[in-house]
């Protein structure tokens, strides 16, 4: 039964492992390659007569709305694929029948945000990982030292690995949307393995103990 698990889980890494390498990861709807468009309106406004007006000029594009600026006299409009010429000048035109203004297309900043890389999430916790990786092999190697130093560490290396390969492994192959939850959730199976880790070296030295 054991090893009919472990061929399981290993084949889920596997398939998980191909997909990460061929289609990488879903990502958040935030994390991907947009258009930003920065307008000033110069007076207030409610995002709802915005995204009214972003509908008539843009009508088949997937947009966010929302206020910027000191006073919220601005705004930010996210839009997912291209912004054409076209579409500026009419959405600019809109804006101004709207709210009396006398832009011209070329006060509409048009921004290319690039998609977000994984790895870029993923850097910020790499040191801070690897520290504390060290301090705990440290730890268990001197707490649990009468089970078998290569032991301890085999297991605590390969079972933590591999628990985080799962984790990855099942959000590619799933297609979940990653966002910035990636890895505060690898974070909290980081600690969950170590604590089941733990529990294991503990009972170990428990029956050593009555041997």
């Amino acid at each position: 039964m054991k090893n009919k698990i472990t061929l399981i889980l290993a084949f889920i890494i596997l398939v998980g492992l191909i997909i990460i390498a061929t289609l990488g990861f879903e990502l958040d709807k935030n994390y991907n390659s947009y258009n930003l468009m920065e307008i000033s309106i110069g007076k207030e406004f409610n995002i709802s007569d915005i995204e009214g007006i972003t509908k008539e000029a843009l009508p088949n594009a997937k947009v966010e709305i929302q206020k910027s600026g000191a006073f919220n006299d601005n705004v930010i409009i996210k839009v997912k694929g291209d912004v054409t010429d076209e579409q500026k000048n009419t959405l600019n035109t809109k804006l101004n029948e709207k709210y009396g203004l006398d832009n011209t297309a070329e006060n509409i900043t048009v921004s290319s945000v690039p998609k977000m890389k994984v790895i870029d999430m993923i850097k910020p916790y790499l040191i801070p990982i690897l520290v504390i990786t060290g301090l705990v092999l440290i730890y268990m190697i001197i707490r649990y030292r009468n089970i078998g130093v290569a032991k301890v560490l085999c297991q605590t290396i390969i079972l933590t690995l591999m628990a985080e390969l799962l984790y990855f492994s099942l959000i590619a192959i799933t297609r979940f949307q990653v966002n910035s939850l990636l890895m505060p959730g690898a974070l909290v199976i980081y600690i969950a393995m170590l604590t089941v880790l733990t529990y294991m070296f503990e009972k170990q030295i428990s029956v050593e103990k009555q041997k």
